[in-house]
């Protein structure tokens, strides 16, 4: 079932359960110094007096503790919480006139980023914004709304810095990887198989194997993380490379993994089933599939992993190699960006819709009026 945001699962915040209630444990007694925490970042957890917690999430039976790194990691994220409710408060306390009666305006509205004509577009209710509100966590349309803007002007647009040929990327939205899931559960590697060959419909004319990238948004257990599976050069016999990019260490890495690399294989099977292997890169498709677990900044919070996800994407397709090898991997790791950079995209994504929005309505006047 796709993704909806939170606030669309009853009419008012002030009725709605929080989605998150099964994440975080309630508190039964709290330390001096956890009470000093920032209450946003406390909202259930529990932990010894001896862990300095950030976090407590529970994963199938178990709870997982995100803890700080050391001091230095501790004193970051005082800043960047205070940086981010800075932004807040600017976003919604110093906001135009104009701005405080959106929901009013533009209620029931909706729009086809970039156009209706775009067989890729992405449909946003104008509601969907409310993903966009402090504290809550991002929807499919956001995060797909963001992931085609990134397309659109830093693969496609000569006059960015971070300019790059759109071939060399492959992007799935937010709804593929439990339709993967779905296709390549519980079965062999039969390439005949009825549920795989309709699955291929979703990148229909597309070899994936000539890309340089293919990024894959991961919901599950209502947390966002991100896959790339990077495809070196023809020269290099090492195969793909599949890297999982989590800002909470969160998601099973292996059984994902697991997922993608069925995907993979059945795609490879299939081609060279059709005789495409001469657009293959290599004669065969190396038996072991390389897998990362990259080292990446961490949230600080329970509900900006849709944000690191996009903030994974912007930063790589500005950063990445022509084609990646073991040795670019080092532009990762902790210190790869500030986690205020990644909680910051809440009000740019806001200011981005909203321009689209007043762009379609203008549209819409002016042809009333011809």
């Amino acid at each position: 079932m796709p993704f909806q945001c939170p606030t669309s699962l009853a009419s008012s915040k002030s009725d709605r359960t929080p989605v998150n209630t099964n994440r975080m444990r309630d508190i039964s007694a709290l330390s001096q110094s956890q009470r000093s925490l920032p209450a946003r970042l406390m909202k259930k957890a529990e932990a010894p007096p001896s862990i300095n917690l950030f976090q407590v999430r529970e994963k199938q039976g178990k709870t997982v503790v995100c803890l700080d790194d050391d001091d230095e990691d501790a004193d970051n994220l005082r800043e960047d919480d205070n940086s981010s409710s800075a932004e807040e408060d600017i976003l919604f306390d110093d906001m135009p006139h104009q701005l405080r009666n959106l929901k009013e305006r533009f209620q029931g509205s909706k729009i086809s980023y970039p156009s209706r004509d775009d067989p890729t577009s992405v449909d946003v209710n104008f509601e969907d914004i409310d993903c966009l509100d402090p504290q809550e966590y991002l929807s499919s349309p956001i995060m797909d709304f963001y992931i085609r803007y990134l397309q659109l002007h830093y693969l496609q647009q000569p006059d960015s810095p971070t300019f790059r040929s759109r071939c060399d990327f492959h992007f799935f939205n937010t709804y593929f990887y439990s339709k993967l899931t779905e296709a390549v559960s519980g079965k062999g590697y039969d390439v005949d198989d009825t549920a795989f060959t309709k699955f291929r419909r979703w990148w229909k004319g597309t070899n994936i194997f000539r890309k340089a990238y293919i990024l894959l948004p991961i919901y599950e257990e209502k947390h966002w993380s991100l896959i790339i599976i990077c495809i070196p050069d023809r020269d290099k016999e090492t195969g793909p490379i599949m890297l999982h990019l989590d800002s909470l260490g969160f998601h099973h890495s292996p059984s994902i993994f697991e997922s993608i690399r069925r995907f993979i294989r059945e795609e490879w099977d299939h081609l060279t089933l059709e005789g495409a292997g001469s657009d293959l890169p290599w004669g065969n498709l190396p038996r072991r599939i390389e897998e990362k677990k990259i080292t990446v900044p961490q949230q600080k919070n329970d509900y900006d992993c849709g944000l690191f996800v996009l903030y994974f994407i912007e930063r790589f397709i500005a950063e990445a190699p022509a084609r990646l090898c073991r040795k670019d991997l080092q532009m990762f790791g902790r210190r790869w960006f500030r986690p205020s950079e990644a909680s910051a995209l809440r009000t740019k994504i806001r200011r981005l819709l909203v321009k689209e929005f007043e762009s379609s309505q203008q549209v819409k006047q002016d042809q009333v009026h011809v």
